[in-house]
């Protein structure tokens, strides 16, 4: 292990959230992962953590589609920075990650659309059929404002959804946690 100089014992760092998007379908490809990257020595970035979805948690794989991260929010701001980043990812929605401790960050709230009558099939190799097609959502890209409201929308043609947070998650935002 190279010491790039970033660990001083202090996380209170400059730290950037990396996505590797998935791509394939019924999970073919390797896994891809979404990082936490400490930045404070820009010569020297440094994987911190990872942000991560089982794929067993909601039989990912078998659903169709893509499935992993793809994109981060991009807004930095209030109500949510510095606490969550939200990941879009394919068909399991989308993702609240809490930030706070960037070597820990954990999945914290969650929101995976519904297929419509107008959600596009996607189609790919499964169980050693060669093209096996499925109507799944596919997240694809978050954004966020500073009423705290975030935007989901899916390539699949599964529409745009407008959320807000409940729970721990907007316990987290609110400081109460």
């Amino acid at each position: 292990m190279t010491d790039t100089g970033n660990d001083d014992g202090n996380t209170m760092g400059d730290f950037v959230v990396v996505t590797s998007e998935a791509g394939g379908a019924f999970c073919n490809e390797f896994r891809h992962l979404t990082f936490m990257t400490d930045v404070t020595n820009e010569g020297r970035p440094q994987s911190v953590a990872t942000a991560q979805v089982p794929a067993s948690e909601g039989g990912f794989c078998d659903k169709g589609g893509r499935f992993g991260p793809h994109a981060t929010n991009e807004e930095f701001g209030p109500p949510f920075y510095q606490k969550l980043v939200f990941v879009s990812y394919f068909n399991a929605g989308v993702r609240a990650f809490h930030v706070r401790d960037p070597y820990n960050p954990t999945n914290v709230a969650f929101f995976i659309p519904r297929a419509t009558s107008n959600t596009d099939f996607r189609c790919g190799p499964y169980q050693g059929n060669p093209n096996v097609c499925r109507q799944v959502v596919q997240t694809n890209n978050v954004a966020t404002d500073d009423r705290g409201f975030i935007y989901i929308v899916d390539r699949a043609d599964a529409e745009l959804h407008l959320l807000r947070l409940t729970g721990e998650a907007k316990e987290i935002v609110e400081g109460k946690q």
